[in-house]
Parts: C-alpha cells; sequence; structure tokens
C-alpha cells in the first residue's frame, strides 16, 4: 500500500498563501515537493499521470515555500508551509544559485547546486543520479529538457517569499520554477499520509479516519 494518498484535484486556481488555507481548512495535508519525490520512489504511476495533467496549461503550486535573502544567495526552504496539519519542515541553505533558468543536468553539478535539490526534496544524500532519474520519471521529459528557475538577487531584494511550481513549458520542457506566493496562481493538491500526524482527512463533510477504517457523515436536520 503506498504510503501517500494523493487526493482528487480541485480545479479552483490559488495562489500557494490560498492553497495553503485551503487544504487547512479541509484538515488535509498540502502536497509539497518532498511527497512528488516520495509518490515518484514508490512508482506510484497512477499518481505520477494525474499529477502530469497538473503541469499544464497552467501549473501545480506545491506548498513548498522559499524564503530568500535580501543581501545574499543565502534563504530557507519550507516544506508545509503553514500547515496547520503536519509540522513544517524549515531547511536553512548558504546558497541558492541564479537560475533563469539552469538545466538539471548543469545545475546539480556544482556543489551548491545539488544542495540546492537535495533541499528540494528533503534528501540530503540523494546523488545526481537519483535526483536526475526522478525528475525525468515525474515528467516523462529527457534530461536535457529539464530545467529549474530562481530568480536575480535584485528579484529577490523586492519579492523575498516564493512557492515552487511544477509545470510544463514551450518546446517540450519542464520547469521547476517560482512564482509570488501571493500573486501567480495554479492548481494545488491534497495529499493523506499514511501517520499520526495525519490519520483523518476531510471531503465534503465526510469524516475518513484511515485507522479506524471508518467514514463520519454528519446529519443534517433541515428546517
Amino acid at each position: 500500500m503506498s504510503k501517500i494518498k494523493l487526493l482528487p484535484r480541485d480545479e479552483e486556481y490559488r495562489t500557494q498563501e490560498q492553497a495553503i488555507a485551503h487544504h487547512n481548512e479541509r484538515k488535509e495535508c498540502m502536497l509539497s515537493i518532498p511527497d512528488v519525490f516520495q509518490i515518484v520512489k514508490e512508482n506510484n504511476t497512477e499518481a505520477i499521470e494525474s499529477l502530469r495533467k497538473d503541469f499544464d496549461p497552467r501549473w501545480l503550486v506545491t506548498s513548498t515555500r522559499i524564503i530568500y535573502n535580501k543581501e545574499n544567495l543565502s534563504a530557507k526552504i519550507i516544506h508545509n508551509a503553514d500547515s496547520t496539519i503536519v509540522k513544517p519542515t524549515e531547511i536553512n541553505l548558504k546558497e541558492i544559485p541564479v537560475c533563469q533558468p539552469t538545466y538539471i543536468n548543469k545545475l546539480i553539478e556544482t556543489e551548491a547546486g545539488l544542495k540546492y535539490v537535495q533541499a528540494l526534496i528533503n534528501n540530503n544524500k540523494a546523488t545526481r543520479e537519483q535526483i536526475t532519474n526522478f525528475f525525468v520519471t515525474l515528467s516523462g521529459k529527457k534530461e536535457k529538457n529539464i530545467r529549474l528557475c530562481t530568480p536575480s538577487q535584485s528579484s529577490r531584494r523586492d519579492r523575498q517569499v516564493r512557492s515552487v511550481d511544477l509545470y510544463f513549458y514551450v518546446f517540450g520542457r519542464f520547469d521547476v520554477g517560482d512564482g509570488w506566493f501571493d500573486v501567480n496562481s495554479g492548481l494545488s493538491r491534497g495529499v493523506i499520509i499514511n501517520s499520526a500526524k495525519q490519520s483523518k482527512f476531510y471531503s465534503n463533510k465526510a469524516i475518513f479516519d484511515i485507522e479506524e477504517e471508518t467514514i463520519t457523515i454528519p446529519y443534517i436536520v433541515k428546517s
């Protein structure tokens, strides 16, 4: 059984800020980049195919957030940002390279680039080969068509808080980019993680309890 259950998409476009509030209200965890990495690791082909449909024509907004430093290339990566369902994970990096954009094979050749992508997937032991295979399997694209985008230092001074988004781009490319967490809107996904931290989720007011294997549907009396 898969450790992560990808919930059906909600067709409404939201900013990261709005999407996080939406999933918190539904008592479900919002999909993060490490969740996507785990889905691919589990070889959940059905979930992978479903996610690819979210990458186009808009993009998939994740709960992974980057807060850039105004003065230098250091930054903080937060997975499950502002979640009230699971505890957010924070990773501080001395450098996130400027990628406008940079292809994955070139980026992870450098030590700073490798550490950045390892932090994105929350796995500091991931090898360059594992990272490449992850993005290739997720996107269905060749390595030469996979790129990462990060802002310039001047842009980091203007907008420090960014969401990490996944999307297909022109000429058959797949991009891992960033958007303003309170401006740029796209699709988002909820996930259920089999752990003590998240054993229940809510859908249309019904309560699904994974541990107890029960479904509770509230009885509403209409006047």
